[in-house]
């Protein structure tokens, strides 16, 4: 099962009032007639939709939104018009501010039939480089702040900003989540403390037709974003600081 990664669905004006705000952040936001484009061309593929968490056989491809932005009901209702549900992963410290979900649209998203996990407690860029203390109560604060607003734990958790460490891993697994999505475009899962999948990055210019690519597996598409990937992991290795300072030029371009 491959998996496609969202963020927040806002027209070109409003994307500075829905999740974080930035020439960064809108990098990934879709206007809602674009979102609807995507899904549209998902269903003339015919491909099936499903929940990754729990590996369902006949499913095909995965929907998953980060960040928790003000906009996940509005996706959310977008996937119920096709008979679909998604995996929403929230950044719980922002939940009940400005531009995010509420506690009540987390647990409104859960009574829907929607997925709800974990994208941390404050959304680190880098959270490859935290230390295992960082780590764990990033994880830990979290899981506990869903499982109070949802009434059980979560199962699954996304890591933010694509940055993984064999640490990220092992702390979410200690803390208790079952499956760990990423941002590394694979569809292979690695058994390992837990389950850690990959996912395919949709950004704001990415066509309908190539998220549909992603999702039946089409291997120029994939390849593509696999080079596109790697190199940005090398690169952040490298030195996170000037990475980050070549991708605010880019955005501002």
């Amino acid at each position: 099962m491959r998996t496609l990664i969202y963020h927040d669905i806002a027209p070109q004006h409003e994307r500075d009032e829905v999740g974080f705000p930035g020439p960064l952040a809108a990098r990934y936001k879709l206007d809602p007639r674009d979102f609807e484009a995507h899904l549209d061309a998902l269903a003339a593929s015919r491909v099936r939709v499903g929940d990754a968490t729990t590996g369902a056989p006949d499913a095909q491809v995965s929907l998953s939104f980060d960040d928790g932005g003000a906009s996940a009901l509005r996706a959310a209702e977008a996937l119920e018009r096709r008979g679909w549900k998604g995996m929403f992963f929230l950044t719980t410290g922002r939940l009940d501010t400005r531009g995010f979900l509420s506690f009540d649209g987390a647990r409104e998203l859960a009574r829907r039939g929607h997925v709800v996990g974990s994208h941390s407690h404050s959304h680190p860029t880098y959270m490859g480089k935290l230390s295992r203390e960082e780590l764990d109560r990033e994880w830990v604060q979290s899981r506990e702040l869903l499982a109070e607003a949802l009434g059980a734990p979560p199962a699954a958790a996304a890591v933010p900003g694509g940055y993984v460490s064999r640490e990220v891993v092992r702390s979410a697994a200690a803390a208790g989540y079952e499956v760990l999505f990423t941002s590394e475009p694979t569809a292979r899962i690695q058994h390992r403390e837990l389950l850690v999948r990959g996912r395919y990055t949709i950004w704001a210019t990415t066509p309908p037709s190539v998220a549909a690519a992603y999702a039946r597996g089409a291997p120029l598409a994939r390849w593509r974003l696999w080079l596109e990937w790697n190199a940005k992991k090398l690169a952040k290795s490298a030195s996170p600081a000037a990475y980050q300072l070549l991708r605010q030029v880019r955005a501002r371009l």
